[in-house]
């Protein structure tokens, strides 16, 4: 994702660190203004500020593409690919508008789209190169946590012959 944002910095604004810059501007708020003037040079603040963004956004996104891969699980470029990047891409839309409209007006939301399915391909591209790990969905959850659940355990589990 962030080779497609900087490749899109260099193509349509002359500068890597344009996204790099934009993104870091999330925590600006308003004062975008005053760092719209300079969002095609480096700044060390930004740089740190966007890598912890990205860093923290990467991580959540990966959370719900996890989340939402038991539901597709034969299925994981698909799900990374398209459906996952319509949900964010939509919910960011959606309310950057109210929490940062400036912010809102200088994205250009058909590279931010293709950034997100960048990234999602990418994903379930790891996805099918790792191996399937059994799990055990249809034990009860206090079996699956490892507490002792008195009732649940099974003659053959415990050893006892019929």
């Amino acid at each position: 994702m962030a080779v497609l944002a900087c490749t899109y910095g260099v193509i349509r604004q002359g500068s890597v660190w344009y996204p790099v810059n934009l993104l870091a501007a999330t925590v600006y708020g308003e004062s975008l203004r005053l760092a719209t003037l300079s969002l095609r040079e480096f700044h060390l603040t930004s740089f740190l500020i966007a890598i912890g963004i990205h860093l923290v956004t990467s991580l959540l996104v990966g959370l719900l593409y996890g989340a939402m891969l038991p539901m597709f699980p034969r299925r994981p470029i698909v799900l990374g690919g398209l459906v996952a990047p319509v949900l964010w891409t939509g919910l960011i839309h959606s309310v950057l508008a109210l929490i940062n409209p400036l912010l809102n007006q200088q994205i250009d939301w058909i590279w931010f789209i293709a950034s997100q399915i960048g990234f999602g391909i990418a994903a379930g591209v790891v996805v099918l190169r790792h191996s399937t790990i059994r799990i055990k969905q249809r034990i009860p959850l206090a079996l699956r946590s490892g507490i002792e659940a008195p009732g649940y355990v099974s003659h053959r589990a415990s050893g006892d012959k019929e």
